[in-house]
């Protein structure tokens, strides 16, 4: 099977099929300035935390994020200028930009608590993970893992059967992308990319949204950072269903050795990992009540 091209090119060949049925969020007018401001090369900060400061359920969200145990501040943060002082732009900007995607994709009549809550621990936890891999930043993994099924709750708004789509993929041995091509004529992984085009991410984050299955179906031409995150995605789960008890997917039975293999984890120092995370889960878990 050939490689999935870049997601820039493949936004270019399938945006007339797939913008005629699916509905891509707009990038929320609050973080689109913020994004535009950020990339100046004189940054103006007091503009950036007046500019969350001003849409209150935004601020206050930004700082229980900015308090929860995922930073482990000594101290409290009790304002926006303090969060930012402390957290840096890059943080305050990967706080935004995950509230501003929870608020987009809500689809109505579907409790989608369970997906968010697994999309902010695939963010947490890739970042985590992301330490063990020169080149790989932290905050690039940490966006990575909250966008990288961000196509999912899109596809299920357009497609009443979706649902149905997802529990035979996690019981499938059959790549789930090819599942949804089958079933939709698209995939999550090409809706996702779309999106985190349009919300003017980093080129990496699309491209990793787009291929982050690759590792699993062919890893053989596929970038080396893009790898990486395919790689981090995969343990992720693993991780993940570990401390929800849930069964971990097909995908990642059948290419979770070699996703380990590539981050140079063996089952000792996984076991290691595992627990320390999983600690760091249950702490933000019960901060959220």
């Amino acid at each position: 099977m050939s490689p999935s091209p870049p997601a820039t090119e493949v936004a270019t060949d399938l945006v007339s099929d797939i913008l005629k049925s699916i509905s891509i969020p707009p990038c929320p007018a609050v973080l689109t300035t913020l994004l535009q401001e950020s990339r100046r090369e004189d940054v103006d900060f007091p503009k950036i935390v007046r500019l969350i400061s001003s849409d209150l359920g935004l601020a206050a969200s930004t700082m229980k994020m900015a308090n929860s145990p995922f930073f482990g501040l000594r101290q409290k943060v009790q304002s926006v200028q303090h969060a930012a002082t402390i957290l840096g732009l890059k943080n305050i900007l990967n706080i935004i930009t995950g509230i501003s995607l929870r608020q987009a994709i809500s689809p109505k009549g579907i409790n989608m608590e369970r997906f968010w809550e697994r999309s902010s621990y695939h963010a947490i936890v890739s970042a985590r993970l992301a330490r063990r891999i020169p080149g790989i930043s932290t905050e690039d993994a940490y966006t990575f893992g909250l966008f990288h099924d961000c196509g999912i709750p899109i596809l299920m708004q357009r497609f009443p059967d979706y649902k149905d789509t997802l529990a035979l993929a996690n019981r499938s041995q059959q790549p789930m992308r090819e599942l949804e091509n089958e079933r939709h004529n698209t995939d999550h992984t090409a809706v996702g990319a779309m999106l985190a085009r349009n919300w003017q991410l980093p080129p990496l984050i699309v491209d990793a949204v787009r291929t982050h299955h690759d590792l699993a179906e062919n890893a053989e031409g596929l970038p080396g950072e893009l790898r990486d995150l395919s790689a981090i995605s995969l343990v992720a789960d693993y991780i993940i269903c570990d401390f929800l008890n849930l069964a971990p997917e097909a995908e990642r039975n059948a290419n979770g050795a070699d996703a380990l293999d590539h981050l140079g984890l063996d089952a000792d120092e996984l076991d290691d990992l595992k627990h320390d995370i999983h600690q760091e889960l249950s702490n933000i878990r019960a901060e959220r009540g």
